[in-house]
């Protein structure tokens, strides 16, 4: 895969009361490898504002690894091996973010790249919602 993607990032919220929530983003971005650890890097405009918050994607089979550094700043880690706590700091405020990975599952083809996770997310030590995340990465064409 080239250095130049096509990022999307859907994501499914499942609140308690079992309704779902669709989230999507789609951005170009650079995809690089080392070792065994995949990386996308992208910024996200945040609406409404001049602003942008710049996003790294670190991850490989087992674990990923989400920073967000501008308008919301954050280090978020999808580990299936225990549950992790962050801080999320926004504008507003900070939130501690419980995250309960029970899923990642990593394809990758010449021309593709696929990252789904599923977990539970709690805030501020409460359960939030049941979780989807569906990353792709696809090349540019020149």
């Amino acid at each position: 895969m080239t250095k130049d993607v096509m990022i999307s990032i859907k994501g499914m919220l499942f609140d308690v009361a079992e309704e779902a929530e669709d989230l999507e983003v789609i951005q170009p971005g650079q995809y690089y490898k080392r070792g065994d650890m995949h990386y996308l890097i992208y910024d996200e405009p945040v609406e409404g504002t001049d602003e942008v918050t710049k996003n790294m994607i670190k991850f490989n089979d087992n674990c990923m690894t989400l920073t967000r550094k501008g308008m919301v700043n954050t280090t978020m880690l999808f580990d299936t091996k225990e549950k992790n706590l962050t801080n999320y700091a926004t504008p507003f405020g900070n939130l501690i973010i419980g995250l309960d990975t029970h899923n990642i599952s990593l394809n990758k083809t010449e021309e593709e790249l696929s990252l789904k996770i599923n977990y539970s997310l709690d805030i501020n030590y409460e359960f939030l919602a049941d979780c989807n995340i569906d990353i792709r990465a696809r090349e540019l064409k020149h």
